[in-house]
């Protein structure tokens, strides 16, 4: 296999153009991460480039603390806040250092990015023992130079600025450029959503006047993106990282003219349907057929029409309200939810599908997830390549565990805005 080149590792970087007095030393790491993965016999199923992508990396998560740049610092002490330990899928332990070098954090940023930067294995379990043999492989590698690592030259000028000091506006919006678009823990779960959006830049490069002008739109475009999409393992928005990042917190909400709690109306979706269903805000339907009769019986929809006629050839369906945004109707999942009130849910099915819910786009909205999720009503989600898998302790409902504990955060990285979004 090639080494990591320089051009390769700089495009990473904050300062892509410039090569830095210190970048030669961590771009040696990256390399020796590739070798050293390269002679074990794990994932070498892997193509040569993702490989890379993943040294370079986890290069990344070493360059931020070993400068203490904040990166990390930011992301797990929201993980803490949010769950109750530092990383996702580890429970805090003694051997556990805030802020340095762990086993932990390394098992974790290469799950993330093999997970991230690949269909392949997007769906992953972070327990394949594999991947840990791995991790713990690559985690030799950067201990041995650690305590002799010098501080990357350019972070601390990168992150030495003030959210709200106009002198800083040219930095922060610098930072906020690498941050979105190139750092090795925002960048991965974007991905997927720039692959959609990649195709209106190419469009803009074919219909501008002149490249100045297909330039100009397409930056304009990706500034707007920036303030307008969550991102990151937590699917935060960039005004929220920034914060976290120079701050050590999360932004004040912002101020609206939006009406008190008490002042608010009832969704009269809301009534309607609570008033239908003897009370309660979720209901299972089997069929378009009975779907449609509930809409115009229940709801008060107009009679003799097909209501929602996009959803005819599915079934298995799944309608819930809430007071302040109405109705909402999920296809194809209510096998997958034991709830008391679900007479369709199948163990068996939900065993194979009910992970699609936490890890494919548009299959649920945001607030119908949280709420099965956070009243226990997906049990049977696990890890596709666990559903046959028994761990160290031949406990083959491990998986189900990992994915209950950690069901909101799944829910961030692999949804981003279709979770993050209705917030």
């Amino acid at each position: 296999m090639d080494d990591i080149t320089m051009r390769q590792f700089l495009f990473t970087q904050p300062d892509s153009e410039v090569e830095q007095a210190t970048d030669k030393a961590y771009l040696a790491i990256a390399n020796k991460l590739l070798c050293h993965w390269d002679k074990k016999c794990l994932f070498q199923e892997a193509q040569d480039d993702l490989k890379k992508v993943v040294c370079i990396g986890l290069t990344g998560y070493y360059q931020d603390i070993i400068s203490d740049a904040g990166v990390w610092r930011s992301f797990i002490n929201e993980c803490k806040r949010l769950y109750g330990n530092y990383v996702p899928f580890h429970q805090d332990s003694e051997d556990y250092t805030l802020y340095e070098l762990n086993l932990a954090d390394v098992e974790f940023v290469v799950w993330y990015l093999l997970a991230f930067n690949s269909m392949q294995f997007r769906f992953m379990s972070p327990q394949n023992k594999d991947l840990l043999d791995l991790a713990s492989e690559l985690y030799t590698v950067l201990e041995d130079s650690y305590d002799d690592i010098t501080a990357p030259a350019h972070y601390k000028d990168l992150f030495d600025c003030e959210l709200h000091d106009p002198e800083s506006s040219q930095t922060l919006y610098d930072l906020g450029q690498w941050l979105f678009w190139k750092n090795w823990l925002i960048i991965p779960p974007f991905q997927l959503t720039y692959a959609q959006i990649y195709s209106h830049f190419v469009e803009i490069q074919h219909s501008a006047e002149s490249p100045e002008q297909a330039a100009r739109q397409i930056s304009e475009m990706r500034d707007e993106i920036i303030t307008s999409m969550p991102t990151g393992p937590l699917a935060l928005y960039m005004r929220e990282w920034l914060t976290l990042i120079l701050e050590g917190k999360m932004p004040q909400p912002r101020k609206s003219n939006a009406v008190s709690d008490k002042e608010k109306k009832e969704h009269p979706y809301y009534t309607a349907f609570i008033k239908a269903n003897n009370g309660e805000v979720i209901r299972f339907v089997k069929t378009y057929e009975e779907l449609n009769t509930f809409f115009i019986d229940g709801m008060g929809w107009e009679a003799g029409e097909e209501h929602l006629p996009s959803f005819k050839n599915h079934s298995d369906f799944v309608l819930m309200v809430t007071s302040d945004k109405g109705l909402m109707v999920a296809k194809n999942i209510a096998k997958c939810i034991k709830h008391p009130l679900n007479p369709l849910y199948d163990r068996e099915h939900a065993c194979k599908f009910a992970f699609n819910l936490l890890s494919q786009r548009a299959v649920c909205p945001g607030d119908m997830l949280r709420y099965i999720c956070s009243n226990g009503y997906l049990p049977d989600a696990r890890f596709p390549e666990s559903a046959q898998v028994i761990d160290a302790d031949g406990d083959t409902e491990n998986s189900n565990r990992l994915v209950a504990a950690n069901w909101d955060f799944l829910s961030r990285v692999y949804l981003q805005e279709y979770y993050r979004g209705d917030d």
